[in-house]
């Protein structure tokens, strides 16, 4: 089930409200297992009892690692865990030919994340049961993260309470991304998909920027949209996860891009990859290695294949580069050159992120450099939309350019702005922004409604 599928907007989620309001503050986590269960249920029932035996181990390890804290047994508990989890999302990966449970790569880094936070007497292990399955099993947290950590949720867990300016909120949040999935990745998709299952990229230099550039949209717009959905629904359920997301296309380099592009993916290798590894680096060329050591299994984390550990590789080397003095004088000079290098190597990035084939990447990267060697027109039904442009691709594009700044935040800032004494000017603003949000969320119901159903990209990883 997905966020943005008719069953999931027109009936699992106006239910689980319902029930969810109605029941008390205790009897709302119940509610949550079993409607994080059913979630779960939807995509493949097989996989619930692997849920649940998620759940008792990574309850039964952290309350041993607690026990025998002071002694080794509690070292071994925690490998054996982060192991066994690794294993487990390996063994997925690498099992062709099996559906990939949903959501089983951010369930997982949870897990370790947990285990390694009771370890380190950053959180004690929960002794509730309920807490922690309520904890593991979130569904608005599970098709696409973000990776919340239990430090971050026990406190609320424990104190379940909804707010009538939670639950408004969320329901604005959830309309927005939403509308970034429906109205700009959706539309963005339909010209990009057909490039990328060509066979090879027999396009021009100009339809090869055209697609790459509303492929970046598409990714951001799309992991972002399901994101704010994510973080709307938990609100609306009395709850704060964490940002995900800062509009990371305004970055001037690789390292700024990455403490805006998927935040808890990066914080988590941050915490639980790169500083143990720096804590036992070599002497002169540590940190060089153990930063490509790091992207090397972000881009695994994504999937087993070639394009995605060149991906990996190219940020590490970016990353890399950026602490020689050529890097250091390069985030000195003048920003609009260093929007351009950073551009350059996130563009770079996604045709290997999105290709099929490491030399289809190259091919594609060629026409991008303007090679038109072997160029041949292609009939309609195989590239089709293009070369024939649709209005309503560009008014995505369009939009996906304008709102990939930080427009929104301006806009609140300004509203902020508008003195408390000004009552009526305040409420009439709100209900003008959510009369705007309801029309978006027709028209985002409606492009669903009227198109092929398209699920988030990320919910594959």
């Amino acid at each position: 089930m997905d966020f943005n599928s008719p069953i999931f907007l027109f009936l699992f989620l106006p239910v689980f409200i319902f029930i969810y309001y109605l029941a008390g503050r205790r009897a709302r986590l119940v509610v949550g297992i079993f409607s994080s269960l059913l979630f779960y249920a939807w995509g493949n029932l097989i996989y619930i009892p692997l849920m649940l035996g998620l759940v008792f181990f990574a309850y039964l390890a952290a309350r041993g690692i607690d026990q025998w804290r002071h002694q080794k047994l509690a070292l071994y508990l925690l490998w054996f865990g982060v192991l066994a989890n690794v294993a487990l999302l390996i063994g997925f990966k690498l099992w062709t030919g099996v559906k990939y449970p949903l959501g089983l790569s951010y369930v997982t880094f949870q897990v370790i994340a947990y285990l390694f936070e009771v370890y380190n007497s950053k959180v004690e292990s929960e002794t509730n049961l309920i807490n922690f399955s309520f904890y593991l099993l979130l569904f608005p947290k599970i098709p696409v993260g973000p990776i919340t950590r239990y430090s971050q949720l026990c406190d609320q867990i424990q104190n379940v309470h909804v707010e009538p300016l939670d639950v408004a909120d969320g329901l604005r949040r959830f309309i927005v991304g939403f509308a970034k999935k429906a109205l700009i990745a959706d539309t963005l998709a339909k010209v990009v998909t057909p490039i990328f299952d060509l066979t090879s990229p027999t396009i021009s230099p100009s339809i090869a920027w055209l697609v790459i550039i509303s492929y970046s949209l598409q990714l951001y717009f799309d992991f972002s949209g399901y994101t704010d959905m994510a973080i709307g629904l938990g609100r609306m359920m009395g709850f704060r996860f964490v940002e995900n997301f800062n509009f990371p296309y305004v970055s001037k380099n690789i390292g700024e891009f990455w403490r805006r592009w998927h935040i808890s993916l990066s914080s988590w290798f941050r915490d639980f990859v790169f500083y143990p590894l720096e804590r036992r680096r070599f002497k002169w060329i540590g940190q060089p290695i153990n930063i490509l050591i790091v992207f090397v299994l972000t881009g695994l984390w994504h999937g087993l294949t070639r394009n995605f550990v060149i991906w990996g590789m190219l940020h590490g080397l970016a990353l890399v580069f950026e602490s020689t003095f050529l890097g250091r004088k390069l985030r000195a000079s003048w920003a609009p050159l260093q929007h351009i290098y950073a551009l350059g190597v996130i563009l770079v990035g996604w045709v290997f992120f999105r290709s099929p084939t490491p030399h289809f990447a190259l091919f594609f990267l060629r026409r991008l450099l303007g090679d038109t060697n072997g160029l041949r027109i292609l009939p309609f039904e195989l590239t089709s939309p293009l070369p024939l442009i649709e209005p309503t691709f560009v008014l995505a594009l369009l939009a996906g350019i304008l709102f990939a700044f930080p427009v929104n935040q301006w806009y609140g800032n300004m509203l902020k702005r508008i003195p408390s004494e000004k009552l009526a000017l305040k409420i009439t603003v709100q209900v003008l922004n959510d009369a705007v949000l309801v029309f978006i969320l027709l028209l985002s119901i409606a492009a669903t409604a009227s198109s092929t159903f398209t699920p988030g990209i990320y919910g594959t990883f």
